[in-house]
């Protein structure tokens, strides 16, 4: 069984560095091949204000920070590692806190190595789009199956079909609630869009 990996809590979030960090390319990152040059070292980042206002903020930092790249929080990383996931890099991050200067290094930027082509297309219920079938990669979907056959027991990687979607092996998601987890998601692709 597998799910869609996501985070699932208010709190902080990255602002957009697309662009704003040079010598990286993010296209790259949505590969699942290993970078053609390693970025700068650390690769640095800044959390959007805290805003009160807003109602998926709070002062929490949470294990996964979503920006043009996954950032996973050092001891995400750890666990995946432990239940036997073996195909992310990670790069170290300096993440600045811009309501009070704080500097969290306790976090990487991960690219994940292997973009498998597991989505069974004909169970699957992809939106069509102008030219009346949907495309063959970065498919919005309205429901995903995934095909465990062609997923070859891995258990994390990038859909090729949609190469913004994280898959989980159900190991991996057991193995993160027990060791506490709770600011994850982990949804049915059945039913969640992409």
């Amino acid at each position: 069984m597998y799910y869609v990996f996501d985070r699932d809590c208010p709190g902080r979030w990255i602002k957009s560095p697309r662009g704003d960090i040079p010598g990286v390319d993010w296209y790259f990152w949505r590969k699942g091949a290993v970078l053609p040059s390693p970025p700068p070292n650390p690769l640095k980042f800044t959390l959007k204000p805290c805003s009160p206002d807003v109602w998926d903020h709070s002062p929490y930092l949470p294990s996964f920070l979503d920006a043009s790249a996954p950032i996973f929080r050092d001891d995400l990383i750890e666990a995946l590692e432990e239940c036997g996931v073996d195909n992310l890099e990670a790069y170290n991050t300096e993440i600045t806190d811009p309501d009070n200067g704080a500097v969290y290094s306790n976090y990487k930027v991960v690219n994940i190595i292997g973009l498998i082509s597991a989505a069974d297309m004909q169970k699957s219920t992809a939106i069509v789009h102008d030219s009346g079938s949907p495309p063959l990669y970065d498919v919005d979907f309205d429901s995903l199956v995934v095909d465990p056959s062609k997923a070859g027991g891995k258990y994390f990687f990038r859909l090729a079909e949609s190469t913004n979607a994280l898959i989980v092996h159900d190991k991996v998601r057991q193995h993160l609630l027990a060791k506490g987890f709770t600011d994850l998601a982990f949804y049915e692709p059945s039913k969640v869009a992409l």
